[in-house]
């Protein structure tokens, strides 16, 4: 994902596609397919490049553990500043802030900030369905797929005092 900066007119389109994988907490890897659209314009020494990433990560449910395709929708902007260590304008974060040194410029690689707009949009906690019912605690069984038939416990132990409590007020 090289943009050759240097060598490209005042406004300029790009497109790239590519296939990497992200650590999961669990040890193991996701893979991401992602296209990325975007332009670049130049403004004296600046670059401005603006892009819109999206795709598919493939990760297993944290509920169910059920592989799904979890949709990738982000865009980033980015300012790249050639020769003078100027001050970045004040609507971009610092990290948003690139200066380039004369190779950069022609070979700029674009991944790394691909890859951290993908990690910085994902969710807390993957869901295949907000209704996901997961897997019962007692056998396993993914409780999407229809009941098992357990027995369950209805809440926690520790409130069954409580629970009896109320239930004598109920039939009173």
């Amino acid at each position: 994902m090289e943009l050759d900066l240097g060598h490209s007119a005042d406004r300029d389109g790009f497109s790239f596609r590519e296939t990497f994988t992200l650590p999961t907490e669990e040890g193991g890897e996701a893979l991401c397919a992602v296209a990325v659209e975007g332009t670049s314009s130049r403004t004296g020494s600046r670059y401005y490049v603006d892009a819109a990433v999206t795709g598919t990560l493939t990760v297993d449910c944290s509920r169910c553990l059920g592989p799904y395709e979890h949709p990738v929708d982000v865009a980033f902007r980015l300012v790249l500043q050639r020769g003078a260590h100027d001050a970045p304008p004040e609507s971009i974060e610092d990290d948003d802030f690139v200066f380039l040194d004369e190779r950069a410029e022609y070979a700029f690689d674009l991944f790394p900030r691909v890859r951290e707009a993908v990690i910085l949009d994902l969710p807390i906690r993957f869901l295949c369905d907000d209704g996901c019912r997961g897997l019962c605690p007692a056998c396993g069984a993914n409780l999407n797929e229809g009941d098992c038939g357990c027995e369950r416990e209805e809440g926690d132990p520790r409130w069954g005092a409580l629970r009896k409590l109320l239930n004598r007020s109920d039939e009173s």
